[in-house]
């Protein structure tokens, strides 16, 4: 059995919204490849919690701040890609990710003249697809 050692800290988002922050030299352990592992991670503390409390709270469960580092490149890439929608006049594929990160995506480019976004796809090939407004 693996021996892991960290911290755990609690970012409190206005009581509505948390994010459990790990800190630990495991990281890669815990994030896995591409974040699957952290996201597994996250699935099943929220199984728990949802079985003893139904109205919890929101949160995400991050590792060494990956969780942050990761929406703040899916929020640069989206922009990019929202650019060259426009230049080009054709849609652009994001890569399929979880619906926190379409959701986060769609947010960043809410108020962007002249983009549509929407979510296409079923299940884990579910993603963000960047249009020009006609």
């Amino acid at each position: 059995m693996a021996d892991f050692s960290g911290t755990v800290s609690v970012i409190d988002r206005g009581g509505e919204f948390f994010i459990f922050n790990i800190q630990t030299e495991e990281a890669p352990y815990l994030i896995g490849q591409g974040g699957q592992n952290l996201m597994a991670l996250q699935q099943l503390i929220r199984a728990i919690v949802g079985k003893k409390m139904a109205d919890g709270p929101r949160f995400i469960v991050d590792v060494n701040g990956y969780q942050q580092d990761r929406l703040e490149t899916l929020k640069s890439l989206a922009l990019d890609f929202a650019d060259e929608a426009k230049r080009r006049g054709q849609p652009k594929w994001l890569s399929p990710m979880n619906s926190y990160e379409r959701r986060v995506v769609h947010m960043a480019l809410a108020d962007m003249p002249g983009i549509v976004t929407e979510s296409e796809g079923e299940g884990e090939t579910r993603r963000v697809v960047i249009r020009p407004k006609e």
